[in-house]
């Protein structure tokens, strides 16, 4: 063995092997932001509309995996545990270290490979579904008090 296999040899024995991006694994409850489809806080899992953004996640992206932060109240765990039991998708309650505050990730739904999607923050993501949502129905109702001319009604 040469000098520099030893050395690695016993800095593994005694600090055991090198950790890729380990805050990242802290701060997402043990995976890789590269993974993740939807995040929330712990004060954003107490919101009830989340729960249906959730369900939502779920159906959109079957068989993933759901993370629970053990901080969160078992009230809301359990809403998001019958949630993920009734979509067949397996879930663990993590118990973390210091991470108990409401703005502390309380949800993870990823998946077992990287999908690198841009936004994964439950506000974010449905905020601008919502928006997309608002955009196409005002373009296809008319303005309230405003007739439609019979030019537009003719090409709808």
């Amino acid at each position: 063995m040469s000098q520099t296999d030893v050395q690695d040899y016993l800095e593994k024995g005694m600090y055991g092997a090198p950790q890729l991006k380990p805050e990242e694994k802290r701060q997402y409850l043990g995976t890789f932001r590269e993974r993740i489809f939807l995040t929330m806080t712990i004060a954003e899992m107490a919101d009830k509309k989340n729960i249906t953004h959730f369900k939502q996640e779920l159906t959109d992206n079957p068989q993933q995996q759901v993370l629970i932060n053990a901080a969160v109240d078992f009230p809301i765990q359990n809403d998001y545990m019958i949630a993920a039991q009734k979509a067949k998708c397996p879930f663990k309650i993590v118990d973390t270290e210091n991470q108990n505050s409401p703005e502390a990730i309380g949800l993870v739904y990823a998946s077992e490979t990287a999908v690198n999607l841009e936004t994964v923050d439950v506000t974010k993501k449905y905020q601008t579904v919502l928006q997309q949502k608002k955009t196409e129905s005002s373009k296809s109702k008319p303005v309230e008090g405003k007739k439609s001319s019979w030019f537009t009604r003719l090409f709808k």
